[in-house]
């Protein structure tokens, strides 16, 4: 099996962030975004707003959260622009009371058939018993880790869906998702947090690794 990562994104919370000011010509004015880039969907209201560009950038703000998300498999995360996008958001309105951060991967693991899919995780984590089954149904497992790392939480969730995508039959997936937490009121700390994104990463992609390649 390959892993695939879907979305990087980068959450900043605060006690108040300010969604009016979010919009195409701040983020080019500010120096925030590339100047090459361009905007394909544009929301702005006052409790949220949404600025998403056709390289795969999206940015929303709300009161109390700020996302930067990126959507191009191809580069994320070592290529990806959010990581220089958020500390220069965040740089320019350095008096907004910030607390907290979290960096977040999205991927899945394709498996060879549905079988497959639905047995991984009931195999490899949990006792056989007769929750296994419901007459002829195998039920889809769903499972949370969190791991005390310091300061910092990480939460990892892996379960077994269904996608559908166009033109395509439906196909059961192992979705994954990594949730790395710190809670801090200091702008220096949360960019230095961004900065050491590898190390988040690199802690998600052992776990992923030991778990998934011991399965096969």
């Amino acid at each position: 099996m390959n892993f695939n990562l879907d979305s990087f994104s980068i959450v900043i919370l605060a006690q108040a962030h300010n969604p009016s000011i979010l919009n195409p010509d701040f983020l080019r004015n500010q120096g925030i975004i590339d100047p090459s880039f361009k905007p394909n969907n544009i929301i702005c209201t006052p409790p949220v707003a949404q600025v998403s560009y056709i390289e795969g950038v999206s940015i929303i703000a709300e009161f109390e959260k700020l996302q930067f998300i990126d959507s191009e498999p191809k580069r994320i995360p070592f290529e990806s622009p959010i990581l220089e996008i958020a500390t220069k958001y965040i740089n320019t309105l350095p008096h907004v009371r910030y607390t907290a951060v979290g960096l977040n991967y999205n991927g899945h693991y394709r498996c060879k058939d549905k079988e497959f899919a639905l047995s991984f995780l009931p195999n490899k984590f949990l006792k056989e018993g007769s929750w296994a089954t419901y007459g002829d149904s195998i039920p889809y497992i769903g499972l949370k880790f969190i791991y005390p790392l310091e300061n910092i939480r990480c939460t990892i969730n892996i379960d077994t869906t269904e996608v559908v995508r166009p033109n395509e039959s439906p196909q059961t997936i192992i979705g994954i998702t990594a949730n790395y937490h710190l809670d801090s009121n200091n702008i220096e700390e949360i960019i230095l947090f961004i900065n050491n994104w590898k190390t988040q990463y690199n802690h998600f992609s052992k776990i992923i690794l030991d778990t998934f390649l011991e399965g096969e």
